[in-house]
């Protein structure tokens, strides 16, 4: 077990890497958009984020973080998740990572670490994931409409134009957003449009300017989709961390 601190003023951009040990970890402040070959998710404050060995990936911090890592060798044998996810945490969990990170280099309390990391798996695995991840079309062209929707969050351009522009039928594109990521087009897209957004949240932007980043015209239609989402408004959201 590994501690690490994660910490930087402004924008910072990792390359694609892999490590040997799966890692958990947790913010108290900023984001972190994490992307793997199959799917992007955001780690915010108020959740925590996992992803086992050997899992290539990428980290994008749009602004200023602090956060911690947790590293656990697979040889370990603590059963945490197979797949990477991010989960909503209470003040519990966050206790017993504190208390980790306090014990972290202690060798005589081996034991107490021990038995304090059997408590968080335990704790861990009746979590439920959150509405942060989003799942990429396996095929390359509808990959692209995915992009570019990602990267352009206030793209105008219709259901219509992005499948004719990357050659392929609306109904193909419809067809293949359903098959590989589970869900329609239209929800893709909304499901992006939000995820996007919390950076600017986070950034402390007003919240008609988020909407006009993240491609709503009507901020109400924003906020009542985000509180759909999510259960809050984008400023219970942000208050809650």
């Amino acid at each position: 077990m590994k501690i690490t601190a994660i910490e930087h003023d402004g924008q910072h951009i990792t390359d694609w890497h892999q490590h040997e040990s799966g890692q958990l970890f947790w913010l108290s402040h900023g984001l972190i958009v994490i992307e793997t070959e199959l799917e992007q998710w955001v780690v915010t404050p108020g959740s925590v984020g996992w992803f086992p060995a050997h899992l290539l990936h990428s980290a994008r911090m749009p602004g200023k973080v602090k956060g911690k890592c947790l590293y656990l060798d697979p040889s370990s044998g603590t059963a945490l998740p197979a797949d990477s996810g991010v989960y909503g945490a209470d003040t519990f969990i966050f206790a017993l990572l504190e208390r980790l990170s306090q014990n972290e280099g202690d060798a005589s309390r081996m034991d107490y670490r021990d038995a304090l990391l059997k408590v968080l798996v335990y704790e861990l695995a009746q979590l439920s994931k959150l509405p942060l991840q989003l799942k990429f079309p396996e095929d390359r062209r509808a990959r692209s409409v995915a992009g570019e929707l990602l990267n352009n969050p206030g793209c105008t351009l219709s259901q219509e134009q992005l499948a004719k522009k990357w050659g392929l039928s609306v109904r193909n594109l419809s067809r293949l957003f359903i098959q590989d990521t589970g869900l329609s087009f239209s929800r893709w897209r909304q499901q992006a449009k939000i995820i996007a957004s919390l950076r600017w949240i986070f950034a402390g932007l007003p919240v008609g300017e988020v909407a006009f980043l993240s491609g709503y015209s009507n901020v109400s239609t924003y906020i009542e989709i985000f509180r759909q989402r999510f259960g809050k408004t984008p400023g219970q959201f942000k208050e809650q961390v």
